[in-house]
């Protein structure tokens, strides 16, 4: 059973470099039948336990019932060495590139402007294609076959003896001109959301987007997150959201595994044109967690195209960032929430040079429980055989602290 609530602000946090307003639903929710709540206080003590001296910086936050309950950190946002000799610490409200957890706030961006231009996911994608594109190849392809990685992207990529290096406009192109074979097995790929971006502008533009022009490779993003921002963000109380440029050098660097306050970091961001598809959103922890609450228990999105996506897992990983929930983290072809049912996710990873690493995670549960984690380094190994990941330390978290 799925916990519903109205919205309603309730709180703000702030510190003393960022200040952010968090505005989460209040607690109004329909009982769980024979299902205990997690223990607020044990999945944050679970948590903490299983990183603790394994990151570089964190950021931790937790919701029930609409309710902001935990917002926490540790570590460095940036050290010593990157900022004039003056280490930064790490907070719960400084924004971090969510790499894939991208992913989860396009699939509502699409959901939503399926249903204002009266399509569902069963809707064919080639008439919202971009006019001089050749979509003869690409005819059979639906909504949901990129929603859920099984447009058989993947495997047309891997079969091409000079696939794109990137998910630009001109690489989607390509991709779209190759063709694939829908209902393929579930492969997970860029491209798939990163072409949600360049169908979802146009789809933005047919049911009232305006200001740019005809949808282009140079306004396409402008689009994208014009509508992430007036119909995802704003209602949930969360402004001024976009993407972290590549050539920013300020804000919270990514190190390696075992940096100290004399190793150098970098700023993981996205170039304007792969941004708001299947990477590049910045938020805080916080923020978001404000976003997954507004999700479970708002009303960002209709409640049957949520119900849609958890059936799906549309916008939620499957045996990614986190296994199916057992201790190995093992990708094994079950679903994610084989073992912890009610149980959805999407978590983030991006790799840099010098082995530097940024690890993100948003994660809901049926007992109405929300929870977010951002790490910006590598992860340390935990006990033999487990290979920790961020979701995957979240799960077991939640999973610990409702026994």
């Amino acid at each position: 059973m799925k916990i519903r609530t109205r919205s309603a602000l309730f709180a703000a946090v702030a510190t003393a470099s960022v200040a952010t307003a968090l505005s989460v639903p209040s607690a109004q929710a329909d009982p769980i039948i024979g299902s205990p709540q997690a223990s607020v206080t044990e999945m944050k003590a679970s948590v903490l336990s299983q990183i603790q001296g394994r990151t570089f910086g964190w950021q931790l936050a937790i919701a029930q019932n609409g309710q902001l309950k935990v917002a926490a950190s540790d570590g460095t946002a940036v050290s010593q060495a990157d900022n004039n000799g003056s280490w930064v610490p790490m907070k719960p409200t400084q924004r971090m590139e969510l790499a894939s957890v991208t992913k989860n706030i396009t699939a509502v961006a699409t959901m939503k402007l399926l249903r204002r231009n009266g399509l569902t996911v069963e809707s064919k994608v080639w008439p919202y294609l971009p006019p001089l594109w050749d979509e003869s190849k690409f005819k059979e392809v639906r909504f949901k076959h990129l929603l859920t990685h099984t447009s058989g992207i993947k495997q047309a990529l891997a079969a091409m003896a000079n696939p794109p290096k990137d998910n630009s406009w001109a690489a989607m192109r390509v991709v779209v001109e190759n063709g694939t074979q829908v209902d393929s097995q579930r492969a997970y790929k860029n491209a798939n959301f990163a072409l949600l971006r360049v169908i979802d502008a146009k789809l933005w533009k047919l049911s009232g987007g305006s200001g740019w022009g005809p949808v282009s490779s140079l306004n396409h993003t402008k689009y994208m997150l014009d509508f992430d921002r007036k119909h995802i963000f704003e209602p949930a109380g969360l402004y001024n959201i976009g993407c972290i440029p590549t050539s920013t050098t300020t804000g919270v660097r990514s190190y390696a595994l075992g940096s100290n306050q004399t190793s150098n970091g970098a700023v993981f961001g996205t170039n304007s044109d792969e941004c708001a598809g299947a990477r590049g959103i910045a938020l805080s922890s916080v923020q978001l967690l404000q976003y997954l609450t507004h999700l479970r228990h708002g009303s960002i999105i209709n409640p049957a195209d949520l119900e849609t996506m958890d059936q799906l897992r549309a916008g939620w990983s499957e045996d990614a960032n986190g296994g199916d929930g057992g201790e190995s983290g093992v990708l094994d072809g079950k679903p994610d929430n084989t073992l912890s049912p009610g149980a959805y996710w999407h978590g983030g990873d991006l790799y840099g040079s010098s082995n530097r690493e940024l690890h993100t995670c948003a994660m809901t549960f049926d007992d109405g429980t929300e929870a977010t984690l951002l790490i910006n380094s590598a992860i340390g190994a935990g006990d033999p055989g487990e290979g920790p990941t961020q979701c995957g330390i979240l799960l077991r978290a939640w999973t610990a602290a409702k026994s």
